[in-house]
């Protein structure tokens, strides 16, 4: 009698000598596939990765590793759903997929070095995320800067370009509608204005908390140049951590009177 084998995309069930699913294509496993409605518990929320542009061959590597973490999965299609709190373990099965497809930097050929060092990293992983995706070579010397070969520099640039144009949009809010910016920025002006005199003034505090709160929701305003704003909101999240923080234990309210004079500073010439 013949075992069963299943495909891990649309759970078809087969006899064990079939090697993929005849309507997927994918390969099939000896265990069927887990339903979506299943993937986790009530309380659990779900992420959705989309696995469109992959081929057959990493769609049933990646379903491999699942498989072999014991990692809760299920898809729909080419589209994976996982347990949120799953995140990290399937980014790293995927990074492992990816990696095992990924051509060897050739090192004899010309190349092209990229400093890092500027670079978070979380930043760096997104840089090596999008390299790996678009299958481009690459490889970190000692000092941890990025290599790769002259050929793909043009490719290399536009990920950096399109990473920096992600942090920007990232940077802003989703809109506050019925909140005048203009009103938002006098409060974080002359509440830092006051903080530089006297960081414990509970009414300034305040005053700072409720702008502070705004102005991280706003998109960036009609009018505004977006380096600048970009500039404030640092400044005000230096605000915002020097209060939360408190007195240094060497150099007492300075932290805070510093970063209320840069904030007041910055916004002053729009006031």
């Amino acid at each position: 009698m013949f075992g069963m084998v299943w495909c891990f995309q649309c759970g078809a069930s087969f006899e064990e000598d079939v090697a993929e699913c005849a309507e997927c294509g994918v390969a099939t496993f000896p265990d069927p596939p887990r339903a979506v409605e299943e993937v986790g518990g009530p309380e659990d929320e779900q992420l959705a990765y989309e696995f469109h542009e992959w081929g057959y061959d990493a769609r049933n590597r990646l379903e491999a590793a699942l498989r072999d973490q014991g990692l809760e999965h299920g898809w729909l299609g080419p589209t994976l759903i996982v347990c949120e709190a799953d995140e990290e373990a399937v980014d790293q099965a995927v990074e492992s997929v990816l990696r095992a497809r990924l051509p060897a930097l050739d090192k004899s050929g010309p190349t092209v070095v990229y400093e890092m060092t500027d670079f978070d990293e979380s930043h760096t992983a997104d840089v090596v995320g999008e390299l790996l995706s678009e299958s481009i070579a690459h490889d970190f010397d000692a000092a941890g800067n990025l290599v790769v070969a002259e050929a793909d520099e043009e490719a290399v640039d536009a990920v950096f370009d399109r990473l920096a144009g992600a942090a920007s949009q990232r940077r802003f809010g989703p809109g506050l509608p019925g909140v005048e910016p203009y009103e938002v920025l006098e409060g974080l002006f002359l509440s830092s204005d006051r903080l530089r005199r006297n960081s414990v003034d509970s009414k300034a505090v305040e005053t700072f908390a409720v702008a502070h709160d705004q102005v991280v929701q706003l998109s960036l305003p009609w009018g505004y140049d977006a380096e600048f704003w970009g500039s404030m909101l640092d400044a005000a999240d230096d605000l915002r951590e020097a209060l939360l923080a408190g007195p240094h234990p060497t150099e007492g309210d300075a932290p805070t009177v510093e970063a209320a004079v840069a904030l007041r500073d910055l916004l002053r010439r729009y006031m």
